[in-house]
């Protein structure tokens, strides 16, 4: 069938960007389900099979405000196009990858082709929405974002089963990409870039290069005793970089793109959103855990335990929708609010009930609700209304980039944590209700933060 596209059409259709996110995103919820044959093909030890995830996330944050500056300052189509591009080749890579190093090689090249995808589609649905329904056209992305983390297990699962060979599910998902690939070609229209600007590299290569440092003094901060020259020395070289970054933006004369919206950094409704979103990203490291602590706690087996998660992910998917509702409906500071609110209140629940399966069943549900309502829809629109459509990609990006920043820093928080309260026989209740605490505190941090923000520009 054809495919025609109004020539006043600024963005691709709202399914091709939830078809793109949904594929895409598949990648980080299947890696858990793949990891252990990973581990047991190349014979790994657990810290080197961690870098199949650790990788992915490092160059993820890396690359993000990199792509969204490409975004903002060459068009959506060349840069989305682009990243299906990287996608491909990553997951091919990986999916011939003969030794673990290929592997990794095609799990860099992944991420970088990963991390522009759903800041450039929340970009172009803030741009199909009138401005009351902004909220909810965003929250699909969060829905399809959902939906990949529930189907991506069943699939590598299934693919496993069938074919007892994890790079299987990489070569299904190659045609995948390369479909929307050849239906991005025909949907994306040519989209107007900023051609008089010319692109700020001093900037991208210095604040990445201190973005790298830090992400690495995170990585290695989990091996402190091992690490703990290291990772000092890492911090102190990318504080150095970000030190340098804004005397070099300072300098920039009219007909360069800044690499980040320095205008944007004075506004402390952007400083706050991009709290909220670290704080929302730390929030979601309790995911982590979750399969752990029922199997410890319920006396399940590993595979009943992975379904406790279920709760919090269909949670997450309809709070993701109702997000944006909201948001509509209420405005920003009120979903932002109730979300909060919905995170706290489960959160303490699990806390003091740690102990009954039923009370989590009921709780994480809730949390899941709150946390997709939260994490789908009002930060992004804050940011992307702040910013003003010049600028919104890398306004997104920066939201985007902070919460894989906060899903780095709070594994190293609750293990510190648990292991501080466990005994000679292992972890204690109280070492899984720590991790619960420490959510119930990150919940009420956004509460205050949420409730006292100035969004008046943001309305």
């Amino acid at each position: 069938m054809e495919i025609n596209l109004a020539k006043s059409q600024t963005t691709a259709p709202a399914w091709f960007y939830g078809l793109a996110v949904l594929v895409t995103q598949m990648d980080g919820g299947a890696v858990s389900t793949l990891l252990s044959a990973v581990t047991k093909e190349y014979q790994l030890t657990s810290t080197s099979a961690s870098w199949m995830a650790g990788l992915y996330t490092l160059l993820l944050v890396i690359a993000t405000p990199v792509v969204a500056n490409a975004a903002d300052l060459y068009g959506q189509r060349k840069v989305f196009l682009a990243e299906l591009a990287l996608w491909f080749a990553g997951a091919l890579v990986t999916y011939m990858g003969p030794t673990y190093f290929v592997v990794l090689l095609g799990r860099a090249l992944q991420a970088i082709g990963d991390c522009g995808i759903i800041v450039m589609s929340v970009d172009a649905m803030m741009t199909l929405a009138r401005q009351n329904h902004q909220g909810r056209k965003v929250s699909l992305m969060g829905i399809m974002s959902g939906l990949a983390a529930l189907l991506a297990p069943i699939i590598a699962g299934m693919t496993l089963g069938i074919s007892d060979n994890w790079h299987n599910f990489y070569g299904i998902m190659c045609p995948l990409i390369l479909a929307l690939f050849l239906i991005g070609c025909k949907v994306l229209p040519n989209s107007t870039a900023s051609a008089t600007k010319r692109a700020d590299r001093a900037g991208a290569i210095v604040f990445s290069a201190g973005l790298a440092c830090w992400m690495l003094a995170l990585t290695f901060a989990q091996q402190m005793q091992q690490m703990g020259v290291l990772v000092v020395i890492l911090a102190l070289v990318g504080l150095a970089f970000f030190v340098a970054f804004p005397s070099l933006e300072s300098r920039l004369t009219d007909d360069y793109q800044p690499f980040l919206p320095v205008k944007l950094f004075k506004q402390r409704a952007y400083r706050d959103t991009l709290i909220l979103g670290i704080i929302g990203g730390m929030f979601f490291a309790v995911f982590i855990y979750i399969p752990t602590y029922a199997e410890t706690t319920f006396n399940l087996s590993a595979q009943s335990a992975g379904m406790m998660l279920t709760s919090p992910g269909l949670g997450s998917i309809i709070g993701a929708f109702v997000g944006g509702v909201l948001v509509d409906r209420l405005g920003n500071r009120q979903a932002l609010v109730l979300s909060s609110a919905l995170m706290l209140i489960a959160t303490v629940t699990i806390s003091v009930t740690i102990t009954s399966s039923t009370a989590f069943l009921a709780a994480s549900f809730i949390m899941g609700v709150g946390m997709g309502a939260f994490m789908s829809a009002p930060l992004q629109v804050v940011a992307g209304r702040l910013a003003g459509r010049g600028a919104r990609a890398e306004a997104i990006g920066g939201i985007s980039a902070g919460k894989k920043v906060g899903l780095t820093i709070a594994p190293l928080l609750m293990a510190t944590s648990m292991d501080a309260l466990a005994n000679s026989t292992g972890l204690t209740l109280n070492s899984f209700r720590s991790i619960f605490i420490i959510a119930a505190v990150l919940a009420l941090i956004c509460l205050i933060i949420s409730a006292t923000m100035p969004l008046s520009d943001a309305n």
